[in-house]
């Protein structure tokens, strides 16, 4: 008898260190599924909130693109207030407007090249740049402030050489307009002859504006007027 209830009371220490072996393995895997959950979360979180950050610069780049309107309007202004006489002959430093159309400009500071023309935008002297990677550092107007946004920009008159645009030497960008002769020749493929076009008086002028807004948000728009 006493043999049987040793063997009994084996067998029933065997069944418990199996129960409670299987309850640990079972504590092991909730905890690593509690693990795995609590990354996805992160991960959706991060992925949520990353996409909010994304949204949030892109509608303030737009916000920063848009309002450069206001200052390519305000250059179309200048100009548009001094076509008379010869005062867009010269350049004006002071109002951010250049005779000359400066094939070599370099708005964004990005070319390698020597020969470039960088724009002080932000009245540091070119700063951005090493001494002896441009030739020459322009001004641009004032910079106007205005609800949160910074605006500043060059004008530039789109012909070779400053001085008068009808100057032998001096060559102009301008719109070209339909000619009011008829074809002398119609029918016939002789263009040596036949006069269709004709150019207006008056050049092509560039305006290019900067724009800064909130989150260091920058953009650079060009507009090309004539008049």
């Amino acid at each position: 008898m006493k043999l049987m209830h040793c063997l009994r009371l084996s067998a029933s220490t065997v069944n418990d260190v199996s129960s409670h072996v299987q309850k640990g393995v079972s504590l092991v895997i909730v905890l690593v599924a509690l693990v795995l959950l609590s990354l996805a979360a992160v991960g959706l979180i991060r992925m949520v909130d990353t996409g909010t950050l994304i949204a949030g610069n892109l509608a303030f780049k737009q916000g920063t693109t848009s309002f450069a309107d206001r200052g390519a309007q305000a250059g179309i202004d200048w100009v548009q207030q001094r076509l008379t006489g010869i005062t867009l002959y010269e350049n004006n430093t002071t109002a951010g407007y250049y005779a000359s159309s400066l094939e070599e400009l370099d708005i964004t500071g990005k070319s390698s090249r020597t020969s470039r023309v960088l724009v002080d935008w932000n009245g540091d002297g070119c700063a951005y740049a090493t001494s002896g990677t441009y030739a020459s550092c322009i001004a641009p107007t004032p910079r106007n402030s205005n609800n949160g946004y910074t605006t500043s920009y060059i004008i530039t008159r789109m012909c070779k050489t400053t001085g008068d645009p009808n100057a032998t030497g001096n060559g102009c960008a301008k719109p070209i307009s339909s000619s009011g002769s008829s074809s002398p020749k119609r029918g016939e493929l002789k263009y040596g002859e036949d006069k269709r076009f004709t150019t207006l008086a008056g050049p092509y002028f560039r305006i290019v504006v900067r724009s800064e807004g909130p989150r260091n948000t920058v953009s650079f728009t060009e507009t090309y007027v004539h008049f």
